[in-house]
């Protein structure tokens, strides 16, 4: 250890002054007798004796308390004593001064160029008073500045020779040619450097850069990739849901016919059983026990008794109507009561512009447009009659809570009228 401490100047005088240090009192007290002493030192001899002053031996009658003015003294004293150990040449890639005794160096201020020396503090103040030093080049500290003088000559290396492509001082001019100053050679070394080390920072950027976008982009790709999966999942359940519509549809529509037996004397049914017209005129129809005997109405076939169905009926622009279903046995002789208790749900049209739905009692309906075509929905599980206008893709009416009670039979009545699928 004390090999270490003289191979480091600065530590040696630092241990010297600590110890000197060390020796002056801490928290000094001072008696009535007028002698100082350490707080702590006084107090262990109070401790282990009896109260008196170590020194004089006269009593300590009272508990003495710091000396402010020799505490201050103190303090004082141990500042300007403590040397300034940032002066000295101990820390890492410090430069010594070349002046300095060897086993206590100052850290160097300024080299000069021309005598290729570092000075500290110290020794660089009769360098620049003394005339003779007058124009020397005084630079920041520098490393080995011996390898900036000529070998031959010992004078600064001011020029670069290309040939040779080393630098010269200038008495070397006289064997050589094809010179620049090496200050132009340092400063193009220097810009080269410069640029490789901002292409280097700019590399660096960039690809921290391009970290960060991928980090950022990241969720919003893991956000569009589960977008189009959602996409795709609900595209692909349309058209799971459109084809079990389609087959819904088929399923559903009702290839309905008019039953000529049904209908009144005064109606004509078409041979393919599509159409109905009022002839005006009573016609001979046969099985006359089925058919409707004073009001204008027909029945269609097939009877419905169970499940979902649609049919469409074209009305047109006549001036009345009634359509609707029918319970299988209901009443179709005489004048018949269009009721739900009757076993009839219908919809009717009278007088150019009044609508309405026969319940007990009849219910007003306000259409926004007049109906061409007329979709009828039966569903027998929900005991639901329902109404629509096809054209306008809207709702007109429903009958809820039907009581069927068996099989259901298309009812047309008092117009002529076409039924189609």
């Amino acid at each position: 250890i004390n090999h270490w401490i003289l191979q480091n100047p600065a530590v040696y005088i630092f241990q010297k002054s600590y110890i000197l240090l060390s020796n002056l009192l801490t928290d000094p007290v001072s008696t009535t007798c007028g002698h100082t002493f350490c707080k702590d030192c006084l107090d262990k001899h109070i401790s282990i004796t009896e109260l008196q002053c170590p020194l004089c031996q006269e009593p300590v009658t009272t508990k003495p308390s710091i000396n402010e003015a020799i505490e201050a003294l103190l303090r004082e004293f141990r500042q300007t004593q403590l040397p300034n150990l940032d002066l000295f040449c101990g820390e890492r890639d410090a430069i010594p001064c070349d002046v300095c005794d060897e086993h206590l160096t100052f850290k160097a201020v300024k080299s000069c160029l021309i005598c290729l020396l570092s000075f500290c503090d110290e020794h660089l103040k009769p360098h620049q008073s003394m005339a003779r030093f007058k124009g020397h080049k005084l630079v920041n500290p520098v490393e080995k500045l011996d390898q900036r003088a000529c070998n031959t000559h010992g004078r600064p290396l001011q020029l670069y020779c290309r040939r040779d492509e080393r630098c010269i001082c200038a008495l070397c001019v006289k064997t050589a040619f094809n010179l620049c100053p090496t200050c132009v050679h340092s400063s193009q070394a220097l810009l080269k450097k410069e640029q490789q080390e901002i292409q280097e920072v700019f590399a660096a950027l960039m690809e921290v850069l391009g970290k960060a976008e991928e980090v950022l982009l990241a969720p919003l790709e893991d956000g569009r990739r589960c977008l189009e999966k959602e996409m795709d999942e609900k595209t692909q359940q349309i058209q799971k849901d459109i084809l079990k519509y389609k087959e819904a549809i088929v399923f559903l529509n009702l290839n309905v016919t008019l039953d000529a037996e049904t209908a009144h004397p005064h109606l004509e049914v078409s041979a393919d059983g599509k159409n109905v017209r009022d002839s005006g005129a009573s016609h001979d129809i046969p099985g006359g026990p089925q058919q409707f005997d004073l009001v204008g109405g027909v029945l269609g076939n097939p009877c419905i008794t169970s499940g979902r169905a649609f049919w469409v009926v074209e009305v047109g622009n006549k001036v009345g109507w009634e359509l609707g279903v029918m319970r299988d046995g209901a009443n179709r002789k005489g004048k018949v009561s269009y009721k739900p208790s009757e076993g009839y749900w219908a919809i009717m049209l009278c007088a150019q512009n009044m609508y309405g739905a026969f319940e007990d009692p009849p219910l007003q309906l306000h259409l926004e447009t007049k109906p061409q075509k007329l979709g009828v929905f039966v569903d027998c599980e929900e005991a639901m009659v329902s109404f629509y206008d096809m054209e306008a893709l809207s709702h007109i009416y429903s009958f809820t809570r039907c009581s069927f009670n068996g099989a259901i039979l298309t009812c047309i009545s008092h117009s002529e009228m076409r039924a189609w699928v």
